[in-house]
């Protein structure tokens, strides 16, 4: 049995950090500070550093279940009934 993973070109796997940044809405520093402590995973490329788009969708949704929880309701990333 295989543990292929596969892999779909539909959207970016990985973004600049200013990409980044502009996505999560985080200064450079933060973002810097997000990826040494491992909450965003990335990689370098040459000289030009890459952060994985799944860490940031990964990110948001931690962020988003601690805030639940900070108001105490159940966090639903992607449920659009959750946000109203």
């Amino acid at each position: 049995m295989s543990n292929a993973v596969s892999v779909t070109f539909d959207a970016p796997l990985v973004a600049s950090p200013k990409h980044a940044m502009i996505a999560i809405q985080v200064s450079r520093k933060k973002l810097y500070e997000l990826i040494n402590t491992g909450e965003l995973e990335s990689y370098t490329e040459g000289k030009s550093r890459r952060i994985t788009v799944k860490s940031i969708n990964d990110y948001i949704e931690r962020r988003l279940a601690a805030e639940a929880v900070r108001r105490g309701r159940a966090a639903s990333y992607g449920d659009d009934q959750s946000r109203t």
